[in-house]
């Protein structure tokens, strides 16, 4: 009998149970808050009965509406790294214990977001461990993956500090853990992140409703929606069964219950995950979001329309305007598992979605990861730490306006020069190289822009010289644009030049 089962059962009815104040899991013991900004702090009490929460001196009350539904928001506060109470009362009292002030952000996609210190490169995992002291990077992680048909009040997670993320090794995301210790450690304050992920998913999955009405675009077809009023009594049966069966297992014992499927009770819809998993979240005060996701949707031609609407969509439930997405390339992989060795579908569906969203959809950025020590022949890459430190310090640079490298060298141009083609890049730091010391590699040409031939390439000054033999009016050139291409071209900053494709060549 997996005990998991009750508690979920335990927790989405919890609201209905109004008597005393009870709170969401993410507000909690061992919480930080977003400095700067106001905190929202919710829950749910009896219709008439008055709620109080004291916090580092402020006093803020609030009544429940009809629902029950209460909210008040504390004023800006100020980083601290102080372990504080928070009072929160109406008929009973709650005292929550050991909370900081910092900077929160939410990490969320699928397996690769997901992937914790047991998944990763060994020594990433030590580095992780000796931070089990460090008090100031905390995680709230949602830690069962669930479906509903429409926006939970709450979903099952809990606080952890390092010593408990690192103490179980399946405990947290990599990235998302090594993200916030780099954030911490640059700016010396506490920082968390909010921890909610689903391998394998798309990213229809992540959307909220909202997102796509800001952007009038038509809702995915939903299931028949729940009567949320209605499901106590089918909940308080199941809770019932799952009980009998639990208090048999604890003696050694074996009870049926019926099969758990809470579709009946929550509803389907196409973004079940947004609606169980990071909608009970909203409105949690903070600064943005680190996304890795992508892999589930290469193939589909409207994945600019989505990071749209997930942007859209974050920003309205989070209650920030232009909430900073943070996106990691998705990694190359061989898709085709040896087939198609020049297949591009990733790049063309998902890396040029990537890039337009971080020049176009307001507060979305974009980090490389090609050089992280890849593997084509697998697709969860093992070393996240460097991915977080990368997305960190997009973060550090955009978000807190320090002075960091936070972006390898893009495509600016490309001109024909005779049989040649020379290309210009934008956001060289210190100059171009290379990795091995060798000529610039994966560069390729093509005079119709459906052949591409492998072209030579040599570094001159701020520009690559790109040429092939067979090519001589060359229309078309490209780098590492395949899914299993790693391009050795590189920032003398140690930053990757991104993969690009350009459309045409013009003629000097």
């Amino acid at each position: 009998m997996n005990k998991q089962w009750l508690l979920l059962i335990l927790a989405v009815s919890a609201p209905l149970a109004q008597a005393d104040v009870t709170l969401p899991k993410v507000i909690d013991s061992q919480m930080v808050l977003q400095r700067d900004k106001e905190v929202p702090i919710w829950g749910w009490a009896d219709p008439a009965e008055a709620v109080t929460v004291e916090f580092a001196g402020q006093v803020k009350m609030a009544m429940p509406d009809a629902s029950g539904k209460w909210m008040v928001k504390l004023d800006p506060l100020t980083a601290s790294a102080e372990s504080r109470a928070m009072t929160v009362k109406g008929k009973n009292e709650i005292k929550l214990e050991d909370i900081l002030v910092g900077e929160v952000w939410l990490a969320s996609g699928q397996s690769n977001m997901e992937w914790t210190f047991g998944q990763i490169a060994p020594e990433e995992w030590i580095d992780a461990q000796a931070q089990k002291d460090n008090r100031l990077v905390r995680a709230f992680h949602v830690s069962k993956h669930l479906l509903a048909g429409v926006p939970m009040d709450d979903t099952i997670g809990s606080w952890k500090n390092a010593a408990e993320m690192v103490a179980n090794s399946n405990s947290v995301s990599a990235v998302g853990f090594f993200f916030a210790l780099k954030v911490q450690q640059e700016l010396g304050i506490p920082v968390a992140f909010l921890d909610s992920n689903w391998g394998g998913q798309p990213i229809e999955q992540f959307i909220p409703d909202e997102g796509y009405k800001a952007l009038d675009l038509a809702l995915p077809a939903h299931g028949k929606m729940p009567n949320i009023k209605n499901t106590a009594g089918m909940l308080n049966a199941l809770a019932d069964d799952l009980k009998v069966a639990a208090k048999a297992a604890e003696k050694g014992r074996s009870v049926g219950f019926p099969q758990i499927n809470l579709n009946p009770i929550y509803g389907n819809a196409p973004n079940g995950i947004c609606n169980a998993m990071i909608s009970p979240l909203a409105p949690y005060a903070l600064r943005g979001a680190i996304w890795y996701q992508g892999e589930s949707n290469r193939g589909r031609p409207d994945y600019f329309e989505k990071l749209k609407a997930l942007s859209a969509g974050w920003s309205s439930i989070f209650q920030v305007q232009n909430l900073p997405i943070l996106q990691v390339q998705i990694a190359p992989f061989d898709y085709s598992r040896g087939a198609n060795p020049l297949d591009s579908t990733l790049c063309d569906t998902i890396w040029a979605a990537q890039y337009r969203a971080s020049q176009e959809i307001p507060g979305i950025g974009i980090v490389p990861i090609q050089d992280t020590g890849i593997n084509v022949l697998d697709i969860h890459p093992k070393n996240k730490k460097p991915v977080g430190e990368r997305l960190a310090a997009f973060a550090l640079k955009t978000q807190y306006g320090k002075d960091v490298v936070a972006k390898g060298p893009s495509f600016a141009a490309a001109k024909r020069v005779g049989s040649k083609v020379v290309v210009t890049f934008k956001d060289i730091g210190q100059g171009l190289v290379t990795y091995d010391a060798k000529a610039p590699s994966c560069f390729e040409l093509s005079g119709d822009g459906k052949t591409f031939t492998p072209a030579e390439a040599v570094i001159a000054g701020n520009t690559v010289e790109v040429s092939a033999a067979n090519v001589q009016e060359p229309k078309y050139v490209r780098m590492g644009w395949r899914e299993i291409a790693l391009p050795n071209l590189k920032d003398k900053n140690g930053w990757p030049v991104f993969a690009f494709a350009s459309q045409a060549v013009a003629t000097e």
